[in-house]
C-alpha cells in the first residue's frame, strides 16, 4: 500500500483512512477561526476525517480479493475458501480505495486513500455494522479517528511518543449530518445491462452490473464474486477488497468529562440476498439478479465540464467582514475557496477586497467602486457608458447587495455579454443582523456569545444595514432600497446559489452555522446559517430553483461558508457541490 498524507475532506457516506503503511499517533486538535459571515476552517478535515468513518459503518460492502494484515502493513495473498452457502458471519473484514476525479474532493492534496472496517454482525446474522479507523500523521502529530460499537472516537498524540500519551474524545451526533444509509442503498440496487461513464464505457467482466442510489448520486456496481466488486460515480470510484485477517480496533480511554458527550451515532442494518452476496463475495445468484427490476443502461455524468459559452474575464466580491481595503484588483482571497481549477470560463480571475465592516451596501462610495472594479477587467466595458461588458461577475453575501445597489442608483449597467453570478446574497436583509443588535444592546451574555458568530458587539455600520426588511431594525429607507436593489437583481441576475440547510458539508464550520440557524430567530428554517432562502431569492420564483448541481438556479443544503467555495464539493450528494455547479454553470 503506497504511503500518503491524507487530507480529509467532505465525505457524505463514513469511511475509515488509513494514510501512512504504519498506525499513526494520534493527534491534534481542531481549532476554529471564527470570522463574522464566511469562515476560515484550516483544520475542517479532521471532522471530515470521522464523518468518513462513521458514513462506511453503515455500509455494507466489501470485495473478495483478499489481503493479509499485519499491523497497517497489508499484503495481498490468495483468496480464502467462501462457504457455498454464505451468510453474514462469513463477512469478511475490508479494505476500501477512494479514487476522487475532482480536485475540490481531495483529501490532504491526495486523490487516492484506503479505508478499513471490520464487520460486526448482529447474534442472529441478519444485520451489520462496521467498526474501523482513520490512521494518519500531519507534521509532528498523529491522528486517529475511530468507530467503535456504534461510538465515533477521535484522538490524538505526538508523533514518535511511546509514552502512550493521548488525547481523546467522541464525535456527538449534533455534529454530522444524516448518513447515507449505503446498505439500504445495496438493498435497492437494479440489474442493468450496460453503464458509461461520460463518454467511457463501463467494462464489467462478470456482467453482473447494478444501479444503486447513494445520497443522490447515481452509482454503479460492477460485482465479480469472489474477485469483490467496484463502484463507479460520477465523481468517485471505489474499490473493494477483503482482508484475511480482521484489523485490531480498541476503543480509547476517555476522562470522565469527556465519555460524557459520547452516543451511539450508527446502528446495524439489515441486508438483501444481493448485498449479502456482495459483503460475503459469492457469485450473484440468477434467481437474485431475477428478482431485480431491469433497465437497459445507467450513464453517469462527466467528473468535469468544459466552458460551453465565451471564456472572459471573472471578477469576485466578497461580503461582510473585511476591515481592510485594496486599491487594486488581487489575484488571490482568503475569503473564497481556491476557484481556480474549477472556472473553464474565466479566462483571468481577479478579487476586489473592499472594506464591508466601515461601510454599508447603500453607501455611495463603496457602490462606486464596485461598479469601477466590475467595469476595469474587461477592455470591451465603458467607464464613460458605465457599462460592464464582457465580464463574469461573481458576488457573495453582503456583496451581492452592493452590486445589486450599485445597478439600482444607475452608478453602472451590465451589458447582455456580461453574467452576474450570486451566491448567498441576503437580498431581504437576514435576522442574524437584528439578533447581534439586540444582543449588544442586552445584558444577556448567552446571547451576545452566540451573536458573536456574526459579528462584534457593538454592531458595526455593515451589520446594521442588514437588518431584516421591514423588521424593528430597519429604517423606512433600508426598506427601500431593498426593494431597488431587488428589482435591479432579478432584472439582471443570470445565476444563483441559495441554500434551504444550514447543515452544510462536513468541517468545523458546521457547527457553528449549525447553532446559528437554530438559535438566530429566522423567519423561516430554509436557510443556510445567517441567511434565508426566500431572501436569497430576492423575489425570484422559488419554481426556477433546482437542488443538483446541473441547476443554474442552485438550491443547496450548504452552510453560508459553503457557499463562498470554502470546503470544496461533497463526495456523494448532489446538491452539496458548489464548485463542480460553478465549473458546469456556463
Amino acid at each position: 500500500m503506497p504511503s500518503a498524507s491524507i487530507h480529509l475532506l467532505h465525505i457524505h457516506f463514513p469511511i475509515i483512512l488509513v494514510t501512512s503503511n504504519q498506525a499513526p499517533n494520534l493527534s491534534p486538535a481542531c481549532h476554529l477561526n471564527v470570522e463574522m459571515w464566511t469562515l476560515k476552517s484550516p483544520h475542517r478535515f479532521l471532522t471530515l476525517a470521522l464523518f468518513v468513518l462513521l458514513a462506511f459503518a453503515t455500509t455494507a460492502m466489501t470485495t473478495a480479493s483478499a489481503t493479509k494484515h499485519t499491523g497497517l502493513r497489508v499484503e495481498q495473498v490468495g483468496h480464502p475458501q467462501r462457504r457455498l452457502a454464505a451468510t453474514l458471519a462469513d463477512a469478511p473484514s475490508l479494505r476500501l480505495q477512494f479514487t476522487l476525479k475532482r480536485t475540490s474532493m481531495n483529501i490532504y492534496g491526495q486523490s487516492q486513500f484506503y479505508v478499513f472496517a471490520n464487520p460486526v454482525v448482529s447474534a442472529d446474522n441478519t444485520s451489520v455494522l462496521y467498526d474501523g479507523y482513520a490512521a494518519f500523521m500531519d507534521g509532528t502529530t498523529d491522528y486517529t479517528f475511530m468507530l467503535v460499537d456504534g461510538i465515533a472516537y477521535f484522538v490524538t498524540s505526538t508523533a514518535g511518543d511511546t509514552s502512550g500519551s493521548q488525547s481523546a474524545q467522541c464525535l456527538a451526533s449534533s455534529l454530522l449530518p444524516p448518513l447515507n444509509d449505503i446498505v439500504s442503498a445495496l438493498n435497492g440496487a437494479t440489474a442493468i445491462s450496460s453503464a458509461a461513464a461520460g463518454n467511457d464505457t463501463i467494462t464489467c467482466a462478470s456482467g453482473d452490473l447494478f444501479k444503486v442510489t447513494l445520497g443522490d448520486a447515481d452509482f454503479v456496481v460492477c460485482s465479480s464474486g469472489s474477485d469483490g466488486f467496484t463502484i463507479y460515480g460520477s465523481d468517485l470510484d471505489i474499490s473493494v477488497e477483503y482482508l484475511d485477517s480482521p484489523v485490531t480496533i480498541t476503543a480509547p480511554t476517555l476522562s470522565d468529562d469527556a465519555a460524557v458527550s459520547c452516543e451511539t451515532v450508527v446502528t446495524a442494518t439489515s441486508v438483501s440476498d444481493t448485498t449479502l452476496a456482495l459483503l460475503t463475495g459469492q457469485t450473484i445468484s440468477s434467481s437474485s439478479r431475477r428478482k431485480l427490476k431491469a433497465e437497459a443502461t445507467t450513464t453517469l455524468s462527466s467528473s468535469s465540464c468544459t466552458c460551453q459559452s465565451t471564456p472572459r474575464p471573472c471578477i469576485f466580491f466578497h461580503g461582510l467582514g473585511s476591515s481592510t481595503e485594496q486599491t487594486t484588483l488581487q489575484t488571490k482571497s482568503s475569503y473564497f475557496g481556491d476557484i481556480s481549477k474549477s472556472a473553464p470560463c474565466c479566462s483571468s480571475i481577479k478579487y476586489a477586497i473592499l472594506n464591508t465592516v466601515d461601510n454599508a451596501w447603500t453607501d455611495a462610495t463603496l457602490q462606486q467602486k464596485v461598479c469601477n472594479f466590475a467595469i476595469s477587467v474587461s477592455s470591451t466595458s465603458s467607464v464613460s457608458s458605465k457599462t460592464i461588458a464582457d465580464t463574469i461577475i461573481v458576488t457573495h453575501s453582503m456583496g451581492g447587495l452592493m452590486m445589486a445597489g450599485a445597478l439600482a442608483n444607475g452608478r453602472c449597467k451590465v451589458a447582455s455579454s456580461t453574467t452576474w453570478v450570486s451566491l448567498s446574497a441576503p437580498m431581504a436583509g437576514s435576522m442574524g443582523a437584528d439578533y447581534l443588535e439586540n444582543a449588544c444592546s442586552g445584558n444577556n451574555v448567552f446571547l451576545q456569545a452566540v451573536a458573536n458568530l456574526v459579528g462584534q458587539c457593538p454592531a458595526n455600520n455593515a451589520v446594521a444595514a442588514l437588518a431584516y426588511q421591514n423588521e424593528a431594525r430597519s429604517t423606512s429607507a433600508l426598506n427601500a432600497a431593498y426593494v431597488a436593489a431587488q428589482s435591479a437583481f432579478r432584472s439582471n441576475v443570470d445565476a444563483a446559489m441559495c441554500s434551504d440547510n444550514y447543515s452544510g458539508l462536513l468541517s468545523t464550520d458546521q457547527a457553528v452555522y449549525k447553532l446559528a440557524g437554530s438559535v438566530i430567530p429566522h423567519k423561516s428554517k430554509q436557510n443556510d446559517g445567517v441567511v434565508e432562502y426566500q431572501s436569497c431569492a430576492g423575489g425570484l420564483s422559488t419554481s426556477k430553483f433546482g437542488n443538483t448541481y446541473d441547476d443554474t438556479f442552485y438550491l443547496t443544503g450548504l452552510n453560508h461558508a459553503d457557499t463562498a467555495f470554502r470546503h470544496g464539493d461533497a463526495l456523494v450528494v448532489n446538491s452539496q457541490k458548489p464548485v463542480k455547479w460553478f465549473e458546469c454553470l456556463l
